[in-house]
C-alpha cells in the first residue's frame, strides 16, 4: 500500500486541477445559458457532454486520492464502486 500512498499525492494534485477546470467549464456553460449567448448550439452541446465526463472523472480521481490513504479493504471497495459508477455511466458498453 506504500506505492499507492505515493500516488495519492499525484492524484491529489491532479484532482485539484481537474476540479478547478471543471468549475470553470460549468461557469462558462451557465454564463452562456443565462447571461450572454456567445457559443453556437453545437459547441454548447459538446461542452455539456464534456462536463458530464469531467465531473465523473474528477470524482473518481479525488475519491481515489482519499481511498489510497486508507486501509486496503477500503481501497478495494472504493475501486469496485468506482468501476460500477463508470460502467453505469456508459450504458452502450453493456
Amino acid at each position: 500500500m506504500i506505492i499507492v500512498r505515493h500516488f495519492s499525492k499525484v492524484f491529489n494534485i491532479l484532482g485539484q486541477i481537474m476540479a478547478f477546470l471543471t468549475v470553470i467549464l460549468i461557469g462558462i456553460i451557465f454564463l452562456n445559458d443565462g447571461v450572454v449567448k456567445f457559443m453556437s448550439d453545437s459547441t454548447l452541446a459538446t461542452l455539456k457532454t464534456i462536463k458530464e465526463y469531467a465531473v465523473l472523472a474528477t470524482l473518481v480521481v479525488v475519491g481515489f486520492s482519499f481511498a489510497s490513504r486508507r486501509n486496503i479493504i477500503f481501497f478495494i471497495i472504493y475501486c469496485v464502486l468506482a468501476a460500477v459508477a463508470i460502467g453505469f455511466s456508459f450504458p452502450a458498453l453493456f
